[in-house]
This record gives C-alpha cells, sequence and structure tokens, in this order.
C-alpha cells in the first residue's frame, strides 16, 4: 500500500533527524547541523546547513566538497519520499559553483525538488542559496531505487573476469 503525501513527511522528518544524529555519533563530535524547513507536496524539500568553522579552507571559504553533500543530503530524502520511501542510493550529481561562500555567510539553504520519478531511476534538481537569497550553486542529481535483484542470467558465473 503507497503512502500519503502526510506519512511520506512524517517519515521523512524522522529520517532526517536520524541521519543527522548518526553522523555526528559516528564522528564522535558534533560536526554537522542541519535543520528541516519545509517538504511540499510537489516534492520540494528546503533544509538550512549551519556552517562551522573546520569546513572552511585556509582562505575562509567553505569546501566545495561540502557542498556537494549537503546537496546529497538534500535531494537524497527527497528522492527517496517522493519514490514512495523505498530504499535508493544515488548514482551521480552534477554541480554547478556559481560564487564562493565566505566567512560572512554563517548558514546556507538547499532547496531540492524531484522533476521525475521513474520505475528506476528519481531526478531531482537542487539549488543552493545564501541567507540573502543569492545562488551559490545549482545541481541535479539521479538516484536508482533499490529493487529486489532480478534472476539475471548475466550476473556472477557468466559474467568474464576482468
Amino acid at each position: 500500500m503507497a503512502l500519503s503525501f502526510e506519512e511520506r513527511k512524517k517519515t521523512l522528518i524522522e529520517y532526517l533527524d536520524q541521519m543527522g544524529k548518526d553522523l555526528n555519533s559516528k564522528a564522535g563530535a558534533d560536526i554537522f547541523d542541519a535543520e528541516f524547513i519545509e517538504f511540499t507536496e510537489d516534492y520540494l524539500l528546503t533544509i538550512r546547513f549551519n556552517l562551522k568553522p573546520w569546513q572552511r579552507n585556509i582562505f575562509g571559504n567553505l569546501w566545495g566538497g561540502l557542498i556537494c553533500h549537503y546537496i546529497d543530503y538534500t535531494t537524497g530524502p527527497a528522492s527517496w519520499a517522493a519514490g514512495g520511501c523505498q530504499p535508493i542510493g544515488t548514482v551521480d550529481i552534477d554541480v554547478n559553483f556559481i560564487r564562493g561562500v565566505g566567512e560572512n555567510i554563517d548558514h546556507l539553504f538547499v532547496k531540492a525538488k524531484v522533476i521525475s520519478i521513474g520505475r528506476r531511476v528519481v531526478v531531482a534538481q537542487a539549488e543552493v542559496l545564501d541567507p540573502e537569497g543569492w545562488l551559490i550553486a545549482t545541481a541535479t542529481t539521479n538516484t536508482v531505487r533499490l529493487l529486489p535483484p532480478d534472476d539475471n542470467p548475466t550476473l556472477a558465473e557468466n559474467t568474464t573476469k576482468l
């Protein structure tokens, strides 16, 4: 039975809360600070990321890899919820950096919108914005639904070893 939007939203909020706790617990420190802002019926998820001093390079700018992490942290759960809260995995992330994130910026918003839900692939687009609404980066992600394996004669014993 398919989950209603409200059930998906409730599950998404619980998932995001647990994901943040797990990340900090595994790191053994409070290294990550994300806040759920909203999830709308058209599959738009907004998360606020509060920046930490360790996330900056020697010039005081936020590392681009962390922007990619924030995008994946937002598009992944949006895709997961849109796809019925079934297991998914990120296939790729295409990021376009527009401007740097200087020391004067203490948080960012990532808005992720699911634009296509296929049988196997869910596509989302994201925007990273500073507190004043300036565009920092854009991205497109593809996630794959992790369905049970098919009986496939091309797997394992029938493949050529490289």
